[in-house]
């Protein structure tokens, strides 16, 4: 099989305090996420991974005292997979008498920067599971941290994926046809928010989105709350956002929705059919990484969708560009 290894020596690993207990045969594989802040750098600067596995080793060797590096293998948004402990080997990450049973797979997000694995990150992590499967007796589970032991980890959007049996991301290209000169899809960039503006809280979960704007073409301009289009396509998006003021460890929920022209839900679209849950941090900031791909259509909208509780003023700090690609689909 093909998998882009990195190893320990090209990722400047310490050397290991003692000796790796052996593991000859396990049911499976949990995944795992940092638990931490994840630089959002790393999604577009390899060195930043090798700079994050580098900490996490410091961080299990020096301040946990382990051996050495408790996972067996390491993930980046890269679809690099480094070698942590390695196939053979006992992991320490899975918890106290759960380390025997799987080995363990860090995908290299975590609970603020990148919080929402890209599909890159997805398919590293099918590699490294099938790595494992071909260089040992590792059996067909794949579980998450928190099966088992009590934590949060791999983090709401890796546990619905594993729960939805860790499938690879489609790699199809949707049916099309080429746009005439006349019916160009434009590429759209709007967050419809701008740094300072006042994300008002949530009352009964509706979303806090209440007004729509189109253009005359029928596509949202920026500067707009949503994507509205008059035909029917096929949108890829991403966003990155960052509040303050929040509660600290407050839950915040984040994601893209699709809305009759009404305003009324029709489903949440991303991640995984749910939003994604993020704390705010010790002084009240969360940083959120989202996107996905997903069909739009003349009877609907595509929407980012924040929800909070906060009973203080809440202000987006940062926003990135949402950037909507739109294919047209039959």
């Amino acid at each position: 099989m093909a998998i882009d290894l990195v190893t320990r020596a090209q990722w400047g690993a310490r050397e290991p305090r003692g000796s790796y207990g052996r593991l000859t045969s396990t049911r499976g594989v949990k995944v795992h996420y940092t638990g931490g802040r994840v630089d959002p750098e790393t999604l577009t600067d390899h060195s930043r991974c090798v700079a994050a596995v580098r900490g996490i080793q410091r961080g299990h060797m020096d301040g946990n005292g382990w051996i050495d590096i408790g996972y067996s293998l390491v993930v980046c948004s890269h679809r690099k997979v480094f070698v942590g402990r390695g196939p053979g080997h006992l992991p320490a990450a899975n918890g106290a008498g759960l380390n025997s049973g799987h080995y363990a797979v860090l995908g290299l997000v975590g609970t603020s920067g990148v919080v929402m694995p890209p599909d890159t990150m997805l398919h590293g992590i099918r590699d490294a599971i099938e790595y494992l499967r071909a260089e040992g007796d590792v059996g067909t589970e794949i579980r998450g941290h928190r099966d088992g032991y009590s934590t949060d980890c791999p983090g709401d959007a890796l546990y619905a994926w594993v729960q939805a049996g860790a499938p690879r991301p489609s790699t199809t290209v949707p049916p099309a046809v080429p746009p005439t000169e006349e019916e160009e899809v434009p590429e759209i960039v709007s967050l419809g928010l701008t740094a300072e503006a006042t994300v008002k809280p949530n009352i009964n979960h509706s979303p806090w989105w209440t007004e729509e704007y189109r253009d005359t073409a029928g596509w949202h301009p920026a500067g707009g709350q949503s994507i509205a289009p008059d035909a029917d396509v096929w949108a890829d998006l991403v966003a990155f956002i960052a509040l303050r003021g929040l509660t600290p460890g407050e839950k915040v929920e984040v994601g893209f929705t699709r809305h009759l022209a009404d305003g009324s839900l029709v489903d949440v679209a991303w991640p995984n059919g749910q939003l994604m849950a993020v704390h705010a941090d010790v002084d009240g900031r969360m940083e959120a990484n989202i996107g996905g791909h997903f069909k739009l259509s003349a009877t609907n909208r595509g929407r980012v969708t924040i929800r909070h509780t906060s009973a203080g003023t809440v202000t987006m700090e940062t926003t990135s560009a949402f950037k909507a690609i739109l294919h047209r689909y039959v």
